[in-house]
């Protein structure tokens, strides 16, 4: 009976497991191929192939889902990231490790789906409210990050580092909008060389 039980249970988790990654995979592309207006839980329904009451069992509002999109990704970023950085022999390695995982998202359709959603946010106080806490809370990660490498290289500037990081997020979601207008990965990657020299010589000085 209990084994019976819990091959039942687990069954019934990997189906909605296998539901939701499906739905998300669908959120996704219809976000990248028509944007946040043209993501409706109609067409979503669509391309995911599933009624729209399977979908609104997992998610039961558009909000839900755009958040559970984006925080898939945070969590995805979260974990490249933190590997980037222990990857680093010193600190300059782990900020340019760090650099070179950022833009690698830059291709990604999933960085593309999140800036739409949070381009979203501003007219959409019910996408807001879902999608506000978990993006502060990435964000702050991040920035703890970056303030443990630079004390981890003797430098404190709190204020020079958030500067840096503002303008590292405006240029990340610039090529971002860039690489959706012209998939032109080679000169994203020249334009990356010079934006990260320019960065680490900011931060560390020449090498």
């Amino acid at each position: 009976m209990t084994t019976t039980a819990t091959r039942t249970r687990r069954s019934q988790a990997d189906r909605s497991a296998a539901t939701r990654a499906r739905v998300l995979a669908a959120a996704r592309d219809v976000l990248c191929s028509q944007g946040y207006s043209g993501a409706t839980m109609l067409a979503i329904r669509d391309a995911a192939g599933m009624s729209l009451g399977a979908i609104q069992h997992q998610f039961p509002t558009k909000a839900k889902l755009m958040a559970a999109v984006a925080g898939e990704f945070s969590a995805y970023r979260t974990q490249v990231y933190a590997e980037a950085i222990r990857a680093g022999a010193t600190p300059r390695q782990s900020m340019e490790n760090l650099i070179d995982a950022n833009y690698q998202m830059v291709s990604r359709p999933e960085m593309a789906a999140v800036l739409e959603i949070h381009l979203a946010r501003r007219n959409d106080s019910d996408l807001d409210q879902e999608v506000g806490p978990s993006a502060r809370r990435f964000d702050r990660r991040v920035r703890l990050w970056g303030h443990m490498i630079l004390r981890a290289a003797g430098i404190d500037n709190d204020e020079a580092y958030q500067t840096l990081q503002l303008l590292n997020n405006a240029v990340t979601r610039g090529l971002t909008v860039e690489y959706i207008r012209n998939p032109d990965m080679a000169l994203i990657e020249r334009s990356v060389a010079i934006w990260k020299r320019q960065m680490l010589e900011l931060v560390f000085g020449p090498e």
